[in-house]
């Protein structure tokens, strides 16, 4: 036989040991590789063109897989906000100024050490940069002209203060005002009640009295109660209103009296009727008086024991209730000297002593909604249960206000 028959008839022989050997010493799932490898010699070897190939050719290099990349997550960095935002570090008009100093910082009538001071600003008052009276520059010798925030104008000089950003100014003045809203009682659920509020003294200006000096207390409480329950009195007769809540307080007081000599209206020498404000709105009004306007309105009243409890389930049945109070009470070390002012209830407003205000509202946490029209922030209040007690301690008395009767 010819050397290219021997190769032919061994071929098929050679074939199935190389594959036999590939399945025992191979992986399954490399089998097929293999065995292609081996079946290319086998055929090249049929040919004469290979060499033999290795009965137990090894098993094709493992695939080398790249390890995974872990990529660490960066923290987040979070810059903190800066305290006094950037500045030019130019003094110009219209910039704003912090003393630094801390024995604070004279303001001067010129722009010299020699000059008069016209006051001393502490550490850490806000300075506003404006023109001299003359037009002149701002800055001059080392000083600068600058205006408190209260208008007082001058010159301070430069090492004494320090340029900071509007910005700053802003958050400043937010700040103040927070704290200042703290110390009146002043609050988000408080501002709710602004429309129905009323300050006696204001309104007392709103009907032609310039000083604003009354006792409409009582008047202008039983207002905002009616207000607040949606009532509305009626004009007074022969009088034409404005339509302002001078006009209505008095409206209050009108219906609310039993006599002409406290109805706050008096007649002129034309005859015509005419609001007596100062003499006879400076009579003290009760509860008889409050009963009495709120028939007018057609309203109904219920009476209140005078303390938080007892109030709190009047507002929750939806009524408003007009609440009698003290700011002033004898004092402790000396009983029978002049009375001092309470430390545990809101602040006193307009001088008050025995006064009324309008109870109008609760909040979620239990904390009671007070309109007193007396008060120097001009604003209903929110004031505590304690609070509210301290009020009423040494002249306690309480009134419901309610729509009209339903069957």
């Amino acid at each position: 036989m010819s050397t290219d028959g021997i190769r032919r008839a061994l071929g098929p022989l050679l074939r199935t040991v190389a594959n036999t050997a590939v399945e025992k010493a191979v992986a399954p799932p490399l089998q097929s590789a293999a065995k292609a490898v081996t079946n290319f010699a086998v055929s090249s070897f049929e040919r004469g063109r290979a060499p033999l190939v290795a009965l137990n050719p090894p098993p094709p290099p493992p695939v080398v897989m790249a390890p995974p990349v872990i990529v660490q997550a960066q923290p987040t960095v979070v810059t903190p906000p800066v305290s006094t935002p950037q500045v030019d570090g130019k003094l110009e008009a219209g910039d704003w100024l912090s003393v630094t100093e801390k024995d604070g910082a004279n303001q001067r009538q010129k722009p010299t050490t020699k000059s008069g001071i016209n006051t001393t600003f502490t550490e850490g008052t806000l300075l506003k940069i404006v023109p001299p009276p003359d037009n002149g520059a701002v800055s001059q010798e080392g000083f600068v002209y600058v205006e408190s925030r209260s208008g007082q104008q001058g010159w301070v000089h430069e090492s004494l203060v320090g340029e900071v950003s509007e910005e700053f100014v802003n958050q400043v003045q937010a700040d103040e005002l927070a704290k200042k809203r703290a110390e009146n009682h002043q609050t988000e659920a408080a501002d709710a009640y602004q429309g129905i509020y009323v300050n006696q003294f204001d309104a007392e200006k709103q009907v032609g009295d310039q000083y604003g000096r009354n006792a409409n207390c009582g008047p202008a409480s039983t207002l905002m109660a009616l207000r607040n329950e949606g009532l509305t009195l009626p004009p007074i007769p022969d009088v034409t209103s404005s339509g302002t809540a001078g006009d209505e307080v008095q409206a209050a007081r009108y219906w609310g009296s039993s006599n002409t000599g406290s109805d706050g209206v008096t007649t002129n020498d034309a005859g015509e009727t005419v609001y007596a404000l100062g003499e006879e709105n400076s009579l003290y009004t009760g509860f008889k008086n409050v009963r009495n306007a709120v028939t007018a309105a057609g309203g109904t009243c219920e009476d209140v024991a005078p303390d938080s409890a007892s109030i709190k389930k009047a507002i929750e049945s939806g009524m408003s209730v007009v609440v009698s109070g003290n700011f002033v009470e004898p004092s402790a070390e000396d009983p029978e000297g002049a009375p001092v002012l309470k430390g545990d209830t809101w602040e006193q407003g307009g001088g008050a002593e025995e006064h009324l205000v309008a109870v109008v509202g609760m909040t979620p946490e239990g904390n009671f909604i007070v309109c007193d029209p007396a008060s120097v922030c001009r604003t209903p209040i929110e004031v505590t249960a304690g609070e509210l007690d301290a009020f009423m301690r040494g002249n306690a008395g309480a009134i419901g206000i309610a729509g009209p009767a339903t069957e």
